[in-house]
């Protein structure tokens, strides 16, 4: 007994260490990496203000077009996140003259998704008939998604440099950029929203131009900073020009496609929910679409350390530390949980000054903030089920998440929300409020079954001496 306490100090204090080390290492990651997504996240979030600010109708509109257009990028770019992973084993295991070749399959696999997307929204207008939107709101998404279009590609390039830069560890050079092109979009918004700065007055049309030329902008300057700077050099991704490989290709898009899929699951299930509640009229859509906007604002906290965790443990695996990756990717999520639980109470206290801001109407706030306080509850499970997946893609476990998307939302949360909102069939129909009530059971089950998953597969690395990483 005397020797236990004699080694306790000693333990605590290794411990401490321990987590003093992980805390100031994922704080490195994901503090940039969270302000990258916030500022890659606050063009919706503008555009939703200032339309707010110029009409129900433009706001209806703008928000219509994101439901359409969000998921569906989302779904097909967020198949090359994969990348990050490849780069961080790369890192990790010091063969860095491997990342150029992959990116250059990167940019490959980028063309069909680009074509795809384009092709997708070229019928939108047939989307939006399926869902019943009113005429007057689908005449301005239309010319809102038509802008989106052109930025397209530039969002689809600028992924693959994004991975490698948070990849090697370099996450601030994106959040600089991402700054900039946010500052822009804004400016641009104001003018072509408005009719300022001699710019024609598009109203919610000009978000889409405005989205457009921000795009590329920022494409541009990451292009510029990695080809003039020496921490990218190594990789060796300007040296020469790399014809079409289909298996490595496959091999990206394969372990890419479920990080999209889950994804998709999520933002379309958030999307598809406005677009079902499309027919209650603009009010609703504006009210659905502010809630949105604020819990995606939340919503970066989780998913930034989700991000710093794929780096994380993505660079750990590489130098072939499995025990240490467990460690890093448990303490990510309580990491996680805990920023989570500031999200939780700010939207429970202020979830109608929140709404306040995107809109006056006094019925919107009242049923944005009513939205707000069923998404308070959404917050912790969100820390859990998307930091977890991000610990899970260090490992290339990236199919389990997806299956567990697909169950916990479509197969539960959407049902559930479809019952309660648009049906009699429980108790009288509660309209967007109970089709989030049903979103929040699918988030809170989706937390479940990934911690689960990942306590399998980081225990299956430490025992499996022939544990595969990315080579």
């Amino acid at each position: 007994m005397k020797e236990i306490e004699d080694k306790l100090p000693k333990i605590v204090s290794q411990d401490s260490k321990k987590m003093s080390f992980e805390l100031k290492t994922f704080a490195s990651l994901a503090i940039p990496i969270y302000f990258s997504q916030l500022a890659s996240h606050a063009t919706g979030v503008i555009a939703a203000l200032m339309t707010g600010s110029y009409s129900t109708l433009d706001q209806a509109a703008v928000a219509t077009g994101n439901m359409l257009f969000w998921p569906v990028f989302f779904g097909l770019g967020g198949s090359l996140f994969i990348v990050t992973a490849f780069v961080a084993q790369f890192y990790g295991a010091k063969k860095n003259h491997e990342i150029g070749p992959l990116l250059k399959q990167a940019f490959w696999l980028c063309v069909p998704l680009i074509i795809l997307v384009t092709i997708y929204l070229s019928y939108a207008g047939q989307v939006l008939d399926f869902f019943g939107t009113p005429d007057d709101v689908q005449k301005i998404t239309k010319s809102y998604l038509n802008g989106l279009m052109i930025g397209t590609p530039a969002l689809f390039l600028f992924q693959p440099l994004k991975s490698f830069s948070e990849g090697i560890t370099r996450p601030i050079p994106i959040t600089i950029i991402n700054l900039g092109m946010v500052a822009s979009n804004a400016l641009l918004n104001y003018g072509f929203i408005f009719g300022k700065f001699g710019l024609p007055e598009l109203g919610g049309a000009g978000c889409g131009i405005s989205f457009a030329i921000s795009s590329w902008g920022a494409l541009l300057a990451l292009v510029i900073y990695i080809y003039s700077s020496k921490y990218y050099q190594s990789a060796n991704l300007f040296s020469e020009y790399e014809k079409p490989n289909l298996a490595k290709i496959s091999e990206i898009f394969k372990l890419g496609f479920p990080i999209g899929a889950c994804i998709f699951v999520e933002f379309g299930l958030f999307s598809g929910s406005g677009l079902l509640l499309s027919n209650l009229g603009e009010e609703t859509i504006a009210s659905h679409a502010i809630a949105m906007q604020v819990t995606t604002v939340t919503f970066m906290l989780p998913l930034s350390v989700g991000l710093a965790a794929a780096v994380r443990s993505g660079n750990l695996l590489g130098a072939k530390e499995f025990v240490a990756a467990r460690y890093s990717s448990f303490f990510a999520i309580l990491t996680a949980v805990t920023l989570a639980s500031f999200n939780f109470v700010g939207l429970i206290l202020f979830g109608d000054t929140f709404a306040s801001w995107f809109n006056a109407d006094p019925s919107i706030i009242a049923l944005s903030s009513s939205l707000l306080f069923v998404a308070a509850f959404m917050q912790l499970s969100d820390g859990i089920s998307f930091t977890g997946q991000g610990a899970l893609r260090g490992y290339k476990d990236t199919y389990a998440p997806m299956y567990i998307m697909i169950i916990a939302f479509w197969c539960f949360g959407l049902p559930i929300g479809y019952s309660l909102g648009l049906t009699d069939l429980f108790v009288p129909a509660q309209g967007a409020y109970g089709m989030w009530i049903g979103m929040c059971c699918g988030v809170i089950l989706a937390s479940i079954l990934v911690l689960f998953r990942l306590d399998k597969t980081t225990k299956k690395a430490i025992q499996d001496k022939n544990f595969k990483i990315f080579n």
